[in-house]
């Protein structure tokens, strides 16, 4: 289980650093999301750096076992993406977004989770 927590902790830092720096340099798709999203560039901007922050904690977690700093940072990072995630697609089921525009969302946030249950119960 061990192996399997690992490779979702790259998969989310990969994604999180991704989305991150995206929003973070304000690209004209983000800058479009954060209208949509009724978000100003501010917080999208620091959502991003979040994102950028919890993706690389979760990828210093690796090293950890057991109750261990980085062990602990790990998870304390993914359940932090997972509320992200769901704070995301709650932003998009307000606005009445079909699936496609929040299922990344969800799927990472699934993913977060997931994570986050795998390092408790390895």
């Amino acid at each position: 289980m061990a192996a399997v927590a690992s490779v979702v902790s790259i998969v989310l830092f990969l994604a999180f650093l991704t989305a991150g720096l995206q929003k973070v340099l304000f690209s004209p798709a983000m800058s479009h999301a954060a209208e949509h999203l009724g978000v100003t560039k501010r917080i999208y901007q620091r959502i991003g750096v979040l994102e950028i922050v919890a993706g690389v904690a979760v990828m210093v977690g690796l090293v950890g076992k057991g109750a261990s700093f980085p062990a602990i940072l790990n998870e304390v990072a993914a359940a932090g993406l997972f509320a992200l995630m769901i704070g995301a697609v709650v932003m998009h089921r307000r606005r009445s977004d079909a699936f496609t525009a929040y299922g990344a969302a969800l799927g990472l946030g699934v993913l977060a989770l997931l994570e986050v249950v795998l390092r408790l119960f390895a």
